[in-house]
């Protein structure tokens, strides 16, 4: 199986708010915590900041995404 190195985690193309983003991500691995969302989402962003520009009005991470 190969993945794009743009998208690891094979997220649907699009713009999403952080909550979906959020959603998203614990819909992929299967999680249910407790951490907020933007929580999440930030520590997402800094992990794989490609992803930055996938998310509506960033302001979980200022650092620019490897797309843009």
């Amino acid at each position: 199986m190969t993945t794009d190195a743009n998208n690891p985690l094979e997220l649907e193309d699009k713009l999403y708010t952080i909550e979906e983003f959020a959603l998203a991500v614990r819909t992929k691995f299967g999680t249910n915590d407790s951490l907020p969302d933007f929580a999440l989402v930030n520590i997402f962003i800094n992990k794989y900041p490609m992803y930055a520009c996938k998310i509506k009005n960033n302001q979980a991470n200022q650092t620019s995404c490897s797309c843009c």
